[in-house]
């Protein structure tokens, strides 16, 4: 097993601390990743501005161009600049999904989208956005938020452990 390690949780912090001070400060409002919608309402708008504006969804959102698209924007950015400093060589298929799964490419991504898919259907079915909760709301010592935050956390250890239950002793 590769005993190199991802980013320190202190660096990592102070990484995030920055982005979300960054945001606070250009931008205003808390971070939120719906800058999708906004970019979905940018282009939808002239196509057909009558199915935009009957939409409440589009309407609570600000168009293209806005802090939420330069948020996501700024994820996607940030992703690519922590995996390519970290030592820890990164993997489109991940070892231990090799051991549980198999190698294909093909059937991690359909997975992973199928994951999203569902991430997505839940943060609708709450009437937002569930990174904004966690993030914003912690950052903000919001109960909400913070509760969000443990509740997330637990699910997530839960679903690993039963996930990868078999190669899971001292790999999670």
């Amino acid at each position: 097993m590769n005993n190199e390690r991802y980013w320190g949780w202190v660096p990592t912090s102070i990484a995030l601390t920055g982005v979300i001070l960054f945001i606070f400060a250009t931008f205003g409002p808390p971070a939120s990743s719906s800058g999708f919608v906004t970019t979905l309402k940018g282009v939808l708008q002239p196509l057909s501005p009558e199915y935009v504006a009957g939409k409440e969804h589009y309407a609570m959102m600000p168009g293209p161009g806005s802090w939420l698209m330069t948020f996501v924007l700024g994820m996607a950015i940030g992703g690519f600049i922590g995996g390519r400093t970290m030592k820890k060589k990164i993997h489109d298929v991940p070892e231990i999904w090799v051991k549980n799964f198999g190698g294909s490419r093909k059937k991690r991504y359909i997975t992973t989208f199928i994951g999203g898919i569902l991430i997505l259907f839940g943060a609708r079915l709450a009437g937002g956005c569930t990174l904004g909760l966690f993030i914003s709301g912690s950052t903000q010592l919001a109960l909400s938020g913070l509760y969000f935050g443990i509740v997330i956390f637990a699910v997530a250890m839960i679903t690993a452990r039963i996930v990868y239950k078999k190669y899971g002793k001292g790999v999670l």
